[in-house]
C-alpha cells in the first residue's frame, strides 16, 4: 500500500503536536457509558459488515469507506429489515491509503454492536469514533451473544432501552 504524502506529513504534525508539553491530554478521549452513547446515537444496531466500499470524498481530499451493514436488530432507530451503511474516515483507494487513529475499523463479514448519528450531509458516522462500535461474539461455554467479549448483548440491549426510557422522561 502506497501512503499518500499528505497523510504523512499531517500524522507527523500530529506526533510533533503530541510531543509537546500538556499536548497529551489532547489526544485522550474520555471512555463513555453504554448509556452516553445511546443518548448521542440515532441508530444503535446489531449486523453483520456485508459491504466495504473505500472512494475518495466530493473534492479528493479524503478517502472515506462505505460501510454496509446487514442489521440483524434495531436497538434503536433504523427501519427493521433495512441494511444500515455507515461513513468511516479512511481507506485505500488505487494503492493509496489513509489511517486515523480513534476511527472505528470495520471487516468484512464482522458482527457487530454499532452506535451511529448522521453528520451534516446526512451520512452515518459511529458515534464517539472507535468508542461506538463493538465486535459481536457467541461465547462457546454459554452460546450467549458477546458484545466486546465482556457484556452480553441482552445486558447492552437493556442498558440502551433503558438509556432511551430516560431521555424521553426529560
Amino acid at each position: 500500500m502506497k501512503i499518500q504524502s499528505g497523510v504523512i506529513t499531517t500524522g507527523i504534525s500530529l506526533a510533533l503536536l503530541l510531543a509537546l508539553p500538556g499536548a497529551g491530554a489532547l489526544s485522550q478521549s474520555k471512555e463513555l457509558t453504554t448509556e452516553a452513547l445511546a443518548g448521542q446515537a440515532e441508530v444503535v444496531a446489531v449486523g453483520k459488515v456485508s459491504s466495504l466500499v473505500s472512494g475518495w470524498n466530493e473534492d479528493h481530499s479524503r478517502i472515506v469507506t462505505r460501510v454496509t451493514l446487514s442489521v440483524d436488530q434495531y436497538i434503536k432507530g433504523g427501519s427493521a429489515g433495512q441494511p444500515l451503511t455507515i461513513l468511516v474516515p479512511g481507506g485505500e483507494v488505487d494503492g493509496v491509503g489513509e489511517l486515523y487513529s480513534h476511527t472505528a475499523v470495520f471487516q468484512s463479514d464482522e458482527n457487530v454492536l454499532v452506535f451511529a448519528q448522521k453528520d451534516r450531509q446526512g451520512n452515518y458516522r459511529v458515534s464517539a469514533g472507535q468508542q461506538g462500535k463493538y465486535t459481536v461474539r457467541k461465547d462457546d461455554a454459554t452460546g450467549q451473544l458477546m458484545v466486546g467479549g465482556t457484556r452480553t448483548l441482552q445486558e447492552v440491549t437493556a442498558a440502551v432501552q433503558k438509556a432511551n426510557v430516560d431521555l424521553n422522561r426529560k
